[in-house]
């Protein structure tokens, strides 16, 4: 009752809603980087909201499937086929033991998310089986999976099929809007710098992961003679270094940082943030409300 990788991807670990309450202890929440489409994944086999599953960057998966199961893709959109054949990945997908299933181009997006009806036979660390590779807990050994990794289902079998609804499927786009509010540390930058932050442009850069998105952007001017005591951190939060330089920090962060934070991205804007390409623009919002 297990699949078996031939392929897992340029980086592929399992996720669940993360682990809560030990950020004292210096371990960061984790969980999906995009928790829309996971929940949409689970959903569509089943599954509770906030169950483990595999989420897939940038490259996806290939397996062999060793028993009968419900299997569901959401998020970013691949070419997939069973058995050499090309399948729609708009609802369920019912797999057979020996069935082969791979993952092709990469079509839309940037993090694909897989369910598996019954999810994983993972051990829970802190209630959870999310992987923080960082620091090698949870998961699958505690990093992303390799070829030749067998993973076990909990519950294998078949499922009523769902279809995925056409408005919940990513939409390419290539300038993004997204709300925030302001950050703990604003007060102490300047007018001006408060203006270019909401006013410019923002890319992804290559140097990004889990534990954060470095962006590309006019330098923000830090505040003069600043200096603050390393304070607690959450997902979305937007950093300034001394250099002017931003960095968002996303599930997989440390628990607390010392570079003053401008804006915090709303909590329910990180799964698009997820999603997003280098080379796309990237625009904050705060809301006067």
């Amino acid at each position: 009752m297990y699949i078996e990788l031939i392929q897992a991807g340029s980086y592929t670990t399992i996720q669940d809603k993360g682990r809560t309450g030990l950020a004292h202890l210096g371990v960061p929440m984790s969980g999906y980087m995009d928790e829309y489409s996971a929940n949409l994944a689970n959903w569509m086999v089943g599954n509770q909201l906030g169950a483990g599953l595999l989420e897939m960057t940038w490259t996806g998966v290939e397996f062999i499937c060793h028993t009968t199961c419900s299997m569901a893709l959401a998020g970013a959109e691949f070419e997939c086929f069973v058995n050499g054949q090309s399948i729609r990945l708009d609802k369920t997908i019912q797999l057979n033991s020996g069935d082969h299933f791979k993952m092709g181009r990469l079509l839309i997006g940037v993090r694909a998310y897989m369910a598996f009806a019954g999810s994983f036979a993972v051990p829970l660390l802190g209630e959870s089986m999310s992987t923080l590779s960082v620091a090698k807990l949870g998961g699958h050994s505690g990093r992303a999976l390799k070829t030749g990794d067998v993973l076990n289902l909990k519950r294998p079998g078949l499922t009523v099929v769902k279809h995925k609804p056409l408005w919940k499927k990513i939409k390419p786009q290539s300038i993004h809007v997204l709300r925030a509010m302001p950050g703990p540390e604003v007060d102490h930058f300047t007018p001006t710098s408060i203006r270019q932050a909401l006013g410019q442009a923002y890319q992804i850069t290559h140097d990004s992961n889990r534990q954060g998105f470095r962006l590309s952007a006019d330098p923000i001017t830090a505040p003069n003679n600043f200096s603050m005591s390393s304070s607690g951190l959450v997902a979305g939060s937007l950093q300034v270094t001394p250099d002017g330089q931003t960095i968002l920090a996303m599930k997989d962060a440390q628990t607390t940082g010392g570079y003053p934070r401008i804006l915090v991205v709303n909590h329910d804007q990180l799964s698009q943030m997820a999603q997003i390409r280098p080379g796309e623009d990237i625009y904050f919002f705060v809301s006067s409300n």
